[in-house]
């Protein structure tokens, strides 16, 4: 199923708005993972994660759009990732996302249970126990509930939002 995203210049609240069109909700998680952790410097400092469907970037540093065509950025994303440019400002409409019917924001510091895609009624299952191996199992009959979170010093976990 297709997600979707908005992308808004940082420095000024009328040019370079894009929408993200992503073949799915895991591509999106990808393409954000590659581009956060790209060697190319510019990218990294100007695209920012407010949440799962809202991103800013700074051009003066690099334009979100050319993710797809930067070396060593997200290029591996080009067939699966699209960005198209909204009407600047000036009193014209601006394209409405779909809301999807149900998706989680993995980093909202909630607890999930995680099960596999390929047997999904297999989940993880960490027993609580005296020793510290703290060792994860794959269970048919219990789970544990896990929190994921960033260990990212720009993202600020009280107000969910980058730095």
């Amino acid at each position: 199923m297709l997600f979707y995203a908005y992308v808004k210049q940082v420095t000024d609240n009328s040019t370079y708005r894009y929408v993200i069109v992503f073949a799915s909700r895991a591509v999106a998680d990808e393409w954000w993972r590659a581009v956060s952790t790209s060697s190319v410097v510019s990218f990294t400092n100007s695209i920012r994660r407010v949440n799962a469907q809202f991103y800013t970037h700074d051009v003066n540093q690099a334009n979100a759009a050319n993710s797809l065509t930067t070396t060593g950025v997200a290029t591996q994303f080009l067939g699966q990732v699209f960005f198209t440019l909204l009407n600047d400002l000036g009193g014209r409409d601006l394209s409405i996302i779909p809301s999807p019917d149900h998706f989680a924001d993995h980093i909202s510091g909630n607890s999930f249970f995680i099960r596999s895609k390929v047997s999904p009624y297999q989940y993880w299952y960490c027993p609580q126990s005296s020793d510290a191996t703290n060792a994860v199992y794959a269970s048919h009959t219990q789970r544990t509930p896990f929190r994921v979170s960033l260990t990212d010093s720009r993202y600020c976990r009280d107000c969910h939002n980058w730095l």
